[in-house]
């Protein structure tokens, strides 16, 4: 579990790529549980209650694999899910684990009607992770990393969109 560990570290930190991964469907089972995990985290320092962020996190995962099992068809590099998917998945739950504790400052702060700079790691978050999942998308569909970057945008903007359209957060 360490050295998985250290891959989704090292992947975050752009130092690996998805190939790196073995293209398990375990392994993609197990990633997938811990970022359902990870999202019902995340959404509870939200403040939304357990039912709303394991939605929103299921929605998210499904829309995450089913848009990229149809682009990996579409681009015919079908063989890459496994590795692409586990990458996906593992990123996003290391990265929302990291925002658990500026959502539940930031929570705070506002229920008192307080000002927090907790705001400001999340936003270093969110771009940090539209550049991991670039990095990621890079690799997988031989892209420029800009060009991953600007798929991993439209995606959250979408996925943003969609997720919240379909299972409101309170």
């Amino acid at each position: 579990m360490e050295a998985l560990s250290r891959f989704f570290l090292e992947l975050c930190l752009l130092r690996r790529a998805p190939q790196d991964l073995p293209a398990s469907s375990t392994l993609l089972g197990l990633i997938l549980t811990l970022n359902l995990v990870a999202s019902l985290l995340v959404g509870l320092a939200a403040d939304l209650s357990a039912p709303v962020a394991l939605g929103q996190g299921v929605a998210d995962a499904f829309l995450t694999l089913g848009l990229l099992h149809l682009a990996l068809h579409l681009t015919r590099h079908p063989a890459r899910f496994l590795q692409l998917a586990t990458a996906l998945l593992g990123a996003g739950a290391l990265l929302s684990l990291m925002a658990v504790v500026p959502l539940m400052l930031l929570s705070g702060a506002e229920s008192r009607g307080e000002t927090s700079l907790a705001g400001l790691p999340l936003l270093v978050l969110l771009f940090w992770s539209l550049l991991v999942t670039g990095h990621i998308l890079r690799h997988g569909f031989d892209l420029r990393l800009g060009q991953g970057v600007l798929i991993a945008v439209a995606y959250n903007l979408l996925a943003s969109t969609l997720i919240n359209a379909l299972i409101p957060g309170s």
